[in-house]
């Protein structure tokens, strides 16, 4: 985990990484295995390249990383071709947008390298009241089919995944970037005012773009409660220059949310280490830790306090939604059925 964290860090630091590499035995499997999990094996290898170290790895595992991060970037290229034209479709019809999360990392030039960030879907945050004009104008551009979520859209920040089976990207539009008991940490209102215009193409700004990372894996996908950490937005959040914005990194040491993602990240990172530090927090970075120092135990915990949470949503799920209730009542008659 820190030769991984080292090969990232964007501090040039080649000749220290050359004599660790060739003399440390490095399990290059569990590499794959780790940055694999990460989504990191692209960015791993664009840092390899760039900071001199690929004839210090096994010669297959150069040739591995190589087509990978081959197919990546091509497939980058194409899904910003893509974004451009949804660009210019929004543009001419007056949509008040902005490009979020991987998709505004690849056309605002964050990494010099179109294959070092790997991207699921085309996220765009559009303005409230101007939502389903813009999903109904990407359905009349071919984006007809939908993938919705089980749950009821009410106060949901997004709205249906968008798809079509002449484009390689699937859109995901949002009127919020957070859930909605969060979502005055980083308001839509905001980013849509703060946007850039880099190509023709509507971006967050920095400091946006990096709440929008922090928050996102925090917040929506609940690394916060589970004390989860990411190379992928720690990755997004140095390429942002976070480091270099110590006003920024105060501020997020202030919020729990992103205290917790920092002081986490400086565990590998120790550049990332929060200003300040609640109990929660280090709490958070101990149970983190314990993983390392005591595998067995740290699962056992892991798994328990995953149960238990998930316990928790889906009975408030029960309780509070009709939606979900019916699905449950729906699935089950099938499963009887058959």
């Amino acid at each position: 985990m820190q030769l991984i964290a080292d090969i990232l860090d964007f501090n040039d630091n080649p000749e220290a990484l050359s004599d660790r590499i060739k003399k440390t035995s490095v399990d290059w499997d569990t590499f794959v295995t780790v940055g694999s999990k990460h989504l990191m094996l692209p960015a791993l290898y664009c840092q390899l390249k760039a900071k001199r170290l690929l004839p210090l790895i096994p010669d297959d595992l150069t040739i591995y990383l190589e087509e990978i991060a081959s197919i990546n970037r091509g497939r980058n290229e194409v899904l910003l071709a893509e974004a451009r034209e949804i660009s210019e479709l929004f543009n001419k019809e007056q949509i008040n947008h902005v490009f979020i999360k991987g998709m505004a990392l690849i056309a605002g030039h964050t990494f010099k390298d179109h294959a070092e960030r790997m991207i699921g879907d085309i996220d765009i945050l559009i303005a409230e009241n101007q939502l389903n004009t813009a999903f109904d104008i990407l359905t009349q551009h071919g984006y007809s089919d939908t993938v919705d979520s089980i749950l009821e859209r009410k106060r949901h920040r997004h709205l249906p995944r968008q798809i079509s089976p002449e484009k390689f990207g699937a859109i995901e539009l949002h009127s919020d970037i957070l859930t909605y008991k969060y979502k005055h940490l980083i308001t839509s209102d905001k980013v849509l005012n703060n946007k850039r215009i880099i190509d023709g193409i509507a971006l967050p700004s920095l400091e946006d773009a990096i709440k929008t990372a922090v928050y996102a894996f925090q917040i929506n996908d609940k690394a916060h409660l589970y004390g989860y950490f990411s190379f992928k937005t720690i990755y997004d959040c140095l390429a942002l220059q976070l480091l270099t914005q110590p006003s920024l990194l105060k501020q997020l040491s202030e919020e729990k949310h992103s205290q917790s993602f920092l002081l986490i990240s400086s565990v590998f990172f120790k550049g990332l280490k929060p200003w300040k530090s609640s109990l929660y927090s280090k709490l958070l970075k101990r149970y983190y830790t314990l993983s390392f120092q005591n595998s067995i135990l740290g699962n056992l915990l892991h798994s328990l306090v995953k149960h238990l949470i998930f316990l928790h949503i889906r009975l408030l799920l029960v309780f509070k939604s009709q939606h979900y209730r019916s699905f449950i009542l729906r699935n089950k008659t099938i499963i009887k059925n058959k």
